[in-house]
């Protein structure tokens, strides 16, 4: 969802185009580009990275989850840094952060620096991120967004697809001896020639209208979240001590001290909370908190049950990916023109397939499961997934006022990265718990299974949440939103 207007001659003529906009594109896709493949690529190295640095399940859970909590809770903060001191300069500060934090994830030589360059990494993506659309928007005409939006959109694709593959390639055939420290490594000399490309044709641009950043709302939304996930992720492994549970009580009144915050910022806050006053955008928030902690926290216990339970190599286990992106790929299109037709009910039934396509796995995943038996339900899951994604932010956004439609972006884009950061916290201690300490095969699957009923539980409640959403959306306010 963003700012743009429905593409008209005189929204065109009023419009001063930038010569260079579809050069500096193509240089903005590839950052975008690399942080959904860092997002991705993680996971299905993550049994070698364990192995290699010795470090516990607790540790594999912030590896995957701290780049994505810190890129949620910088996410609409860096956006603002990019209105009101330059997006170009920022994108340049965040690219260079986020490839000398690439470099140190690579030399990491233990689990703790990992953790804390892969959090590094995660803040600078959202410094460097935000700025993408927002040049994107700002150097293009509204006839031309749609076609730019749309090759971003393609790039998000085909990252998606790209990411697994390229972890189980780097890692399997260990290129120069570098194991899963290569998925790391190979940000490097790309960030660098994306950073001279960047300096060299993309402009300059800024707000007219630039909003202070709320930095006291932020430090406040992430020690409620710091003291709800550090006890979740450590507490097992420690035993949980009553710190676990005072620190997961403690996180509530600070969370009601943001939203008192917010409430006394009105529309400069990190969050507005008169947002929150459509029905649909608050069910919209929800959905994509809860739709994306199921689906980055069911990843971590399905590649470390294909690769540590069932035996599959790093490739294999990239490869099982494969037929979910495609069918999230085929049907996110056709899901944004059906949604004009049949409103939320396509997010009720994409929700709904998903969750059948999962429950219909789990009666193939035991020791002698291949790729062949897992893709049919992988591809109706991804079809699904589609029904989702694909109208969720039109619809969330559908009732809220054209001076709202960015920081509504931003809120949204910030719900799915924490839901995501939280899932995989959550799918973590119910999958480690329930492996124990010496697992065999059957330990494995039993305890997928069990996360991924977790998972099923949570789309059904997708499902009956998206009967809040809007009957219908107009193809005026589905061309708006996107």
């Amino acid at each position: 969802m963003s700012t743009t207007t429905l593409p008209t001659p005189a929204a065109d003529q009023a419009f001063t185009a930038h010569p260079r906009r579809w050069a500096a594109l193509a240089v903005l896709m590839i950052a975008g580009f690399m942080d959904l493949l860092d997002t991705t690529i993680v996971n299905v190295a993550l049994p070698a990275i364990s192995q290699d640095l010795s470090a516990g399940n607790a540790a594999v859970q912030w590896v995957a989850a701290g780049y994505t909590l810190a890129f949620a809770v910088g996410l609409i903060t860096g956006g603002r840094l990019g209105d009101l001191f330059g997006r170009k300069r920022m994108f340049l500060l965040g690219m260079a952060g986020f490839t000398v934090f690439s470099l140190l994830c690579g030399l990491a030589w233990t689990p703790e620096v990992l953790i804390g360059a892969r959090v590094l990494q995660g803040l600078s993506a959202a410094v460097m991120i935000p700025q993408v659309l927002s040049t994107m928007y700002a150097t293009f005409p509204p006839s031309e967004r749609a076609a730019a939006g749309g090759l971003f959109g393609g790039i998000a694709g085909f990252a998606s697809v790209a990411g697994p593959l390229a972890s189980g390639l780097l890692v399997e055939h260990d290129l120069w001896g570098l194991g899963w420290r290569a998925i790391f490594l190979v940000n490097v000399p790309v960030g660098v020639i994306t950073m001279v490309a960047a300096a060299v044709v993309v402009p300059e641009t800024r707000s007219d209208h630039a909003i202070k950043p709320d930095l006291r709302g932020m430090l406040l939304v992430s020690a409620a979240l710091t003291l709800i996930l550090v006890p979740l992720v450590q507490g097992r492994e420690l035993g949980w001590p009553l710190w676990t549970f005072l620190s997961m009580a403690a996180s509530v009144p600070v969370f009601a001290l943001f939203i008192y915050s917010s409430r006394q910022r009105g529309g400069s806050a990190l969050v507005p909370m008169r947002l929150f006053a459509s029905r649909g955008f608050s069910a919209g928030s929800a959905i994509a908190a809860l739709f994306f902690a199921a689906l980055a926290g069911f990843f971590l216990p399905y590649t470390l049950t294909l690769q540590l339970g069932l035996g599959f190599t790093p490739i294999q286990a990239g490869l099982t990916s494969l037929p979910f992106s495609i069918g999230v790929a085929l049907s996110v299109v056709p899901s944004n023109a059906l949604v004009t037709r049949f409103g939320r009910y396509v997010t009720t039934v994409g929700a709904l397939v998903m969750a059948g396509a999962m429950v219909m796995m789990l009666t193939t995943v035991d020791s002698g499961v291949g790729f062949w038996d897992l893709a049919p339900w992988l591809l109706i899951g991804g079809l699904g997934m589609g029904g989702v994604v694909g109208p969720i932010f039109a619809m969330a956004g559908a009732e809220i006022a054209p001076r709202d439609a960015g920081a509504a972006s931003g809120t949204l884009n910030a719900a799915d990265q924490l839901g995501g950061a939280v899932g995989i916290a959550v799918l973590g201690v119910l999958f480690f718990n329930g492996i124990g300490q010496a697992p065999d095969v059957t330990a494995y699957t039993s305890s997928f299974s069990g996360a991924t009923w977790y998972v099923v539980g949570t789309l059904v409640a997708v499902a009956l949440l998206s009967l809040l959403l809007p009957r219908k959306l107009t193809a005026e306010q589905l061309s708006q939103a996107h």
